[in-house]
């Protein structure tokens, strides 16, 4: 009996689904931090430019994709399903130990942030207490010129985009006042022309100044930073947090400096450029 048609054969492929463009184009996102232009984002995804920006706009209300100043980056849902703490696994690794022997030397609490789209995100803490800055916790977002660590991320792009990030607001965490612009600028001027570093006194930190009987002096110093550099640039920051009654001594400067340069130097690439040297001191 001569048999029918196999219905059970598989049509042929049929053009690339809505799905699978969607999918391609939050997989060009190489880690949750990036941010990227809508061209680099078409060339990921192997899409026409019309494609991939009707597509992005519709993934904005939607969150999956956020628009920021520097172009697209992922959104808070996109965020939720690309597992952050992963991605950054290239960096956390490399800087552990280094971030145990920091706070050994200094006893003092020792915090690695990175600059997540338009945030800092707080990756790890190594010692516990209460510090001079609030809302340091491990998962934490915030105002990138909020803290020491931020400002020497800052400090490592161009004044325009420095304007445009400061600009839009942090998608979670605590933020503070906007900046003043132009104080934001001096600031990041004076941490450039110490090569990154990023100091945080006690007078400027609300509770913590001279006579509010816990630092010994408006000059002591309550927050300390330095740039960690990657292949694209300073992409992240070891910070020194000081407790409320014990600031940061001028004696752990070098030993920041010299942790953050060894972080960068396990992060980096053969040909990458030479990052600029942080002086070892305030």
């Amino acid at each position: 009996m001569p048999h029918g048609p196999d219905r059970t054969t598989a049509p042929p492929a049929p053009p690339v689904s809505m799905i699978e463009r969607v999918t391609l184009i939050v997989d060009a996102f190489h880690n949750a931090g990036e941010s990227l232009t809508l061209g680099g984002i078409a060339r990921r995804a192997g899409l026409p430019y019309s494609t991939t920006h009707r597509i992005l706009e519709s993934l904005i209300p939607l969150e999956w994709v956020s628009q920021t100043p520097l172009g697209y980056s992922l959104g808070r849902r996109g965020l939720r399903f690309r597992n952050s703490a992963a991605d950054y696994s290239a960096l956390r690794g490399p800087a552990a130990p280094h971030l145990h022997a920091l706070h050994l030397r200094t006893g003092t609490p020792v915090f690695l942030t990175a600059m997540d789209g338009i945030d800092e995100l707080v990756l790890d803490r190594i010692g516990g207490g209460r510090t001079a800055t609030p809302g340091l916790e491990v998962g934490a977002r915030g105002a990138l010129h909020r803290t020491a660590g931020g400002r020497a991320m800052l400090s490592a792009i161009a004044p325009e985009d420095v304007d445009e990030l400061v600009a839009v607001s942090p998608r979670g965490g605590l933020c503070g006042p906007p900046p003043s612009v132009p104080a934001l600028h001096r600031e990041l001027d004076r941490v450039r022309r110490r090569g990154g570093l990023s100091v945080e006194r006690a007078a400027t930190v609300p509770g913590f100044g001279a006579g509010a009987g816990r630092m010994s002096a408006a000059s002591a110093i309550v927050g300390l930073a330095a740039p960690v550099f990657g292949p694209r640039g300073a992409t992240a920051a070891v910070s020194l947090h000081a407790r409320p009654t014990a600031p940061i001594r001028e004696w752990c400067i070098p030993l920041l400096v010299q942790v953050a340069r060894r972080i960068s130097d396990e992060l980096a690439d053969s040909g990458r450029d030479a990052r600029p040297a942080v002086p070892a001191s305030a």
